[in-house]
C-alpha cells in the first residue's frame, strides 16, 4: 500500500484550553457586517468552517469571491493573505479596516503592511497561491506579541515539519503555543510547503481575532534527530541490494531498493527496472527475493515494484522535506555492503530535471541508485538516482512520485519489459530501439551520415531553442526505449541490442550542430558486470551529472558524468 500524506486540517477541532486575558484591541472586533444563513451557497450550514465563515465575514475579515460564492476549497493567495494580515492589524488598532481602493487592488494592504511592519520587503508572488509557511509568517506579523500569549506547551523542536532555522520557524511555534495554529495529525506536523484553503484561513483568522476560539494542544516530546548509527540499524532491514538480468540470465547490473509495505510493495530507481528480464532483491539478512513490477516512470527515473514475501520490515515515508534538513542516503554502493552517507538538503526541488528533484550534500556513487534517502527521523523522503562526478551533491526523486503510480498489479520483470516496448514512431526505423532526436524534441533532422557501422544524426543548435531541456527530454526517450545503462560517455542498451548512442556538440557543413551517434558496440567484462567499450566524448554545454540516462543541467560547462547504477 502506498503512504500518503494526510491531508492537512489546521482547523480540526480539538479541545479548548485556557484562553488568554484581553487586550486592549480585541474589543475592537465586532460584527461589521451582516451575514445571512445560506448567504453562500457552498458554505453548508453543517461545515465544519461555516461558523467561522460567518464571523470572519462579520468582522469585515473575509468577503465571498461573489455575492453568494465563498469557494471555501479555493487557495488562498499570498495578496488575499496580506489583505487578512493588514485588517487584522487596522481593526485591532484603529477599530476599522477602511482601506482606499488601489490598482491591482491589493496595492493598498501591501502599503499598509509594508508601512506596519508586516511584510519586511515587498513581494513578487501577490497573485500566487500562499504557502503555509508564508501565510503564518505575514498572520504572526498582525498582532503584536502580548496578543498572542501562550496558551500552549510547544517545546522547541516539536513540530517534525519545521525546521528550527527556517525563516518562518518563530512565526510558526508562535502560531501554536498561542493556541491559533494546531497542526495536521497527531504528531502536530504543519506542511509549510502546501497551500491553504480559504475554509481554513478562515478558521485561523477568527482565532486571531476571538482568543476564545483558541485551541489547546500539547506537544511536550521533542522527536530527538537520529544518528548515522541509528538511522542504519533502524532502517537497514528495509534497504535491499538489487540486481537487474537479461533474459540469458547475464547480469545486467545492481543497485538498491526500498520497501515501503509489509507486503513487499517497494520503490526503486527506474533505470535498474527498465528493460530487464528478472529483478532479484537481497534483503539485509541475506534472503533473496523475486521481485515483480508495478509501473515506471522514466521521466521521474523511479519505479513502483513488488518484492516478493510477507511481514516484511519497510520505512514510513514522509513529503516534507525542506532546504537545511538533514538526510541520509542509504544504499549498497558498489555492489558490496550497505553504507549510510550524511548530508543536507540544498534544495528540496531541483528544477533542472524533468521532474524536481531533491538536491542534497549526501554522497552517493555507483550502487546507491534506487536507496533510501531518509531524514533524521528515518522517514523516505526520496530515491537515489544520480549524483554528480564527485558523487556530491547527490539528487533523489521526491517519494511522492509513487502517489501517481499504477500499483493495481504487478508482474514479472520480462512480462513488463514485452508489454512495454517503445512506440517505434518514436525510434530511427533501421536502429530499432534508439528514438529520434527529432521526433521526440521536435528538432527539424539537419543532415545524416553513414561511417563504418555509426549512423551520424546532426541537429542545428540554432533550431534548439532550449537546448539544456530538448536534450533532458531526449535521455529520457533512451530511457524509454531501454537504453539506460551509462558507461564511458555513452548510453547502451539495457535489453541486449548491440547498439551504443553518443552526442556532442560540433560542426558540420559550417553549422553549429548537435551530433547524435548511433553505432554498434562490443562489451568488456570488468569486475562481473558488462560495460560498454566505447569512446568518452566530452562537450556538450551546461550538463553535468546523470539522472536515468539523463544528464542534469550545470552551471559550468564540464560534460562529467556519474551514474549512480
Amino acid at each position: 500500500m502506498k503512504k500518503r500524506v494526510l491531508s492537512l486540517l489546521l482547523a480540526a477541532v480539538l479541545a479548548i484550553g485556557m484562553l488568554p486575558s484581553a487586550f486592549a484591541g480585541y474589543e475592537n472586533f465586532n460584527a461589521q457586517a451582516t451575514y445571512t444563513a445560506g448567504q453562500f451557497t457552498d458554505v453548508p450550514e453543517t461545515a465544519w468552517y461555516a461558523q467561522n465563515v460567518r464571523t470572519a465575514y462579520e468582522y469585515g475579515l473575509i468577503n465571498g469571491q461573489s455575492a453568494t460564492t465563498f469557494a471555501p476549497d479555493s487557495s488562498l493567495t499570498v495578496a488575499e493573505a496580506v489583505k487578512l494580515a493588514a485588517s487584522l492589524h487596522s481593526i485591532y488598532h484603529t477599530g476599522s479596516a477602511d482601506f482606499a481602493s488601489s490598482s491591482p487592488w491589493y496595492q493598498t494592504y501591501v502599503d499598509y503592511a509594508l508601512q506596519n511592519g508586516i511584510l519586511s520587503a515587498a513581494r513578487s508572488d501577490y497573485t500566487s497561491p500562499a504557502t503555509r509557511a508564508v501565510f503564518a509568517s505575514v498572520l504572526a506579523a498582525a498582532l503584536p506579541s502580548e496578543a498572542l500569549t501562550a496558551i500552549n506547551t510547544v517545546a522547541d523542536g516539536a513540530i517534525p515539519d519545521v525546521s528550527e532555522s527556517a525563516s518562518y520557524a518563530d512565526a510558526v511555534y508562535l502560531l501554536y503555543r498561542a493556541g491559533v495554529l494546531t497542526g495536521s495529525d497527531s504528531s502536530g506536523s504543519f506542511q509549510p510547503d502546501s497551500t491553504i484553503r480559504r475554509s481554513e484561513a478562515a478558521a485561523i483568522v477568527t482565532r486571531m481575532a476571538d482568543p476564545s476560539l483558541r485551541q489547546s494542544i500539547t506537544l511536550t516530546e521533542t522527536q530527538t534527530a537520529l544518528t548515522a548509527d541509528e538511522i542504519y540499524d533502524r532502517c537497514l532491514p528495509a534497504v535491499f541490494k538489487l540486481s537487474s538480468y537479461n533474459a540469458r540470465g547475464e547480469l545486467l547490473g545492481m543497485g538498491s531498493g526500498v520497501v515501503i509495505a509489509a507486503n513487499g510493495d517497494a520503490v526503486t530507481c527506474g533505470h535498474i527496472v527498465n528493460g530487464v528480464s528478472r529483478l532479484v532483491a537481497e534483503m539485509s539478512d541475506g534472503i533473496k527475493r523475486e521481485v515483480k513490477v508495478y509501473d515506471l516512470n522514466a521521466d521521474a527515473d523511479i519505479a513502483y515494484i513488488r518484492v516478493i514475501g510477507s511481514n516484511m520490515p519497510y520505512l514510513e515515508t514522509s513529503e516534507q522535506v525542506q532546504a537545511g534538513d538533514k538526510v541520509y542516503a542509504l544504499g549498497y554502493p558498489g555492489g558490496g555492503d550497505a553504507k549510510v552517507t550524511e548530508g543536507t538538503v540544498t534544495d528540496p526541488a531541483n528544477g533542472d530535471y524533468l521532474l524536481p528533484m531533491i538536491e542534497s550534500s549526501a554522497t552517493v556513487i555507483s550502487g546507491n541508485s534506487g536507496g533510501a534517502l531518509v531524514n533524521s527521523r528515518g522517514e523516505l523522503v526520496g530515491i537515489t538516482v544520480s549524483s554528480q562526478a564527485n558523487g556530491s551533491p547527490s539528487f533523489s526523486v521526491p517519494i511522492s512520485e509513487v502517489d501517481s503510480m499504477d500499483g493495481s498489479a504487478a508482474v514479472s520483470p520480462s512480462e513488463y519489459t514485452s508489454t512495454h516496448m517503445p512506440d517505434a514512431s518514436r525510434c530511427y526505423t533501421d536502429l530499432y530501439p534508439v528514438p529520434d532526436f527529432g521526433t521526440v524534441t521536435g528538432v527539424p533532422l539537419f543532415a545524416t551520415t553513414r561511417d563504418r557501422g555509426t549512423t551520424q544524426f546532426y541537429y542545428r543548435m540554432a533550431d534548439m531553442t532550449n537546448s539544456d531541456r530538448l536534450l533532458l527530454e531526449y535521455y529520457a526517450a533512451l530511457g524509454e526505449n531501454t537504453f539506460y545503462q551509462f558507461s564511458e560517455g555513452a548510453f547502451t542498451s539495457s535489453a541486449g541490442y548491440l547498439l551504443s548512442v553518443q552526442l556532442y556538440e560540433t560542426t558540420y557543413q559550417g553549422e553549429q550542430v548537435l551530433g547524435v551517434f548511433v553505432s554498434g558496440m562490443q562489451t568488456v567484462t570488468v569486475g562481473g558486470l558488462p560495460r560498454a567499450a566505447v569512446v568518452f566524448y566530452t562537450g556538450l554545454p551546461r550538463v553535468q551529472g546523470i539522472v536515468h540516462g539523463v544528464p542534469q543541467h550545470a552551471k559550468n560547462p564540464a560534460y562529467q558524468y556519474h551514474f549512480t547504477k
